[in-house]
């Protein structure tokens, strides 16, 4: 409370106002009440025409109550920091499948293992964009894939994941919470940790790390994952979600990121505003006043006031929200189309255009507003729309805005390394058509220097996004084989480093 503010304060100049108001009601009705102490106040009653004033007297000071809650209310009332609307956009979120032998089993239709798929396409898309990583682990961890933000990407290598793969068995995600770490570490916007997994080994509780990362654990078990899930959530703070065969889960799930993605950091330096809770006690006030004797046409004014109007209600909506708060219900409706429309921040309007697919359109919206963020996203919605050329001209302009900003400088690395690949790719296929005209018995080199030969998998060797994308178009094996060599590799790399 130490941050308490009002946003809009000069909507407190009409609280004196109400006072006065007040006082005159109150100096009225006391002089009504004082003339006659000689008489009983039984037979004052009996005798007193137009006792009915008092009580309206009362239904006015109900109305002044509930106008006074308004009014502090509309002044925005807010004592904490408001997310960033690009939080969600950009901050990483790991999600940690648990590959072990007990997955497969087929309680949970068609197995538990299949059915934690199954929910990180479906997270996939209500994501809509948001950066995600895959690691896969039973006795050990293996990174799958890093956050990207086309995670599409790593959809045929979700499918390859089955225990046959998995070089260690066991139940431990406290490998997969210690590799989530390091990926996330070096991240600008703070990062969590979604375990998909239907129990865990009892002696991997103490071995996990505290602290860190946000982390949340959707349990793929008709029992909720038994004691040991319980005695694992409350010594790690993890928040536990139960499957269910609807989207439910999943939207459990996501505001439970939303919210420790809010708490953590990503602060846009604004304020939230909840006036909106204010509302509540001002309509309690209001609904004492209805009683008999009151008229129709107030019960009628109350209650289309207590309808609460569509975001897309029109005139009506603006009598009761902001255009930011319309925006808002329609975003949380997930109608981002409307949402763009409605929204009157910049910020949040190109969230909802980035959500809705109109990148480029988001991006010429953020393009006048030169603060770090605004330039940085703006990089982010045009790699989205693949205008590769913007997107370096955008980072360039968050990193001359903030010269130390680390991801900006990644990011612009990321979008000159495209620019150069697609140069060379067209590059390469200019020489292809080149040679189409060469006669039937020339000889033609096909490989430059040791393109095309059989490359040996080590340690060293990393999934980054671009290598996944070269290796589904050029190496003819089965996804499960790469990872489960890979897996291999690494396993012996680690145990050799015990050693």
């Amino acid at each position: 409370m130490a941050d308490f503010t009002f946003l809009r304060p000069l909507w407190l100049l009409a609280l004196p106002l109400l006072a006065v108001l007040w006082w005159l009601l109150r100096r009225r009705t006391m002089a009504r009440q004082i003339g006659f102490p000689q008489i009983a106040p039984h037979l004052l009653a009996a005798l007193t025409i137009g006792s009915r004033q008092t009580q309206r007297s009362y239904a006015a000071l109900l109305v002044l109550g509930a106008a006074g809650l308004m009014v502090v209310g509309v002044a925005g009332p807010a004592f904490r920091p408001a997310p960033s609307p690009f939080l969600q956009e950009t901050a990483p979120l790991v999600i940690a499948l648990d590959v072990s032998a007990g997955m497969e089993n087929p309680d949970i239709a068609p197995s538990r293992l299949e059915r934690g798929k199954q929910k990180i396409r479906d997270l996939i898309d209500l994501r809509a964009g948001g950066r995600i990583g895959l690691i896969a682990y039973s006795g050990s961890a293996h990174l799958v894939m890093p956050p990207t933000e086309d995670p599409t990407v790593l959809l045929p290598f979700l499918e390859a994941l089955e225990p046959g793969i998995m070089p260690r068995a066991g139940q431990r995600p406290s490998e997969a919470m210690k590799l989530a770490e390091t990926l996330i570490a070096d991240e600008e916007n703070p990062g969590s940790v979604l375990f998909i997994t239907d129990g865990i080994d009892p002696d991997d509780i103490d071995r996990f790390p505290t602290g860190g990362a946000a982390r949340v654990a959707l349990i793929v078990a008709p029992d909720g994952g038994g004691s040991e899930v319980n005695r694992w959530a409350s010594a790690a703070d993890i928040r536990t979600v139960d499957t269910t065969v609807d989207s439910g889960d999943l939207r459990a799930v996501n505001h439970a990121i939303s919210s420790s993605l809010a708490r953590a950091a990503g602060l846009s330096g604004k304020m939230q505003d909840d006036g909106w809770i204010l509302a509540i006690p001002a309509t309690l006030l209001i609904l004492l006043w209805f009683r008999r004797g009151t008229t129709l046409y107030w019960m009628l004014l109350l209650g289309v006031m207590a309808i609460p109007p569509r975001a897309d209600a029109g005139p009506l909506a603006d009598l009761f929200w902001t255009p930011d708060q319309q925006g808002s219900r329609a975003y949380a409706e997930r109608d981002f189309g409307q949402a763009a429309t409605l929204f009157a921040d910049p910020q949040w309007q190109a969230v909802a255009m980035m959500r809705d697919g109109q990148y480029m359109e988001a991006a010429a919206l953020l393009e006048p507003v030169q603060t770090r963020d605004a330039q940085f996203n703006r990089g982010v919605a045009l790699i989205r729309g693949r205008d590769y050329q913007g997107a370096v001209n955008a980072f360039s302009a968050a990193l001359t805005l903030d010269p130390l900003d680390a991801e900006a400088q990644e990011n612009l690395d990321l979008a000159r390394r495209i620019i150069a690949y697609l140069t060379d790719a067209r590059q390469g296929d200019k020489e292809q058509i080149d040679n189409a005209d060469n006669a039937p018995d020339d000889t033609v080199e096909d490989q430059a220097g040791n393109q095309g030969q059989t490359t040996q998998i080590t340690e060293e060797t990393g999934l980054s996004e671009d290598a996944a994308a070269q290796w589904m178009e050029q190496v003819q094996t089965k996804p499960a084989d790469f990872l489960k060599s890979r897996f291999l590799v690494e396993n012996a790399a680690n145990s050799e480093g015990v050693e």
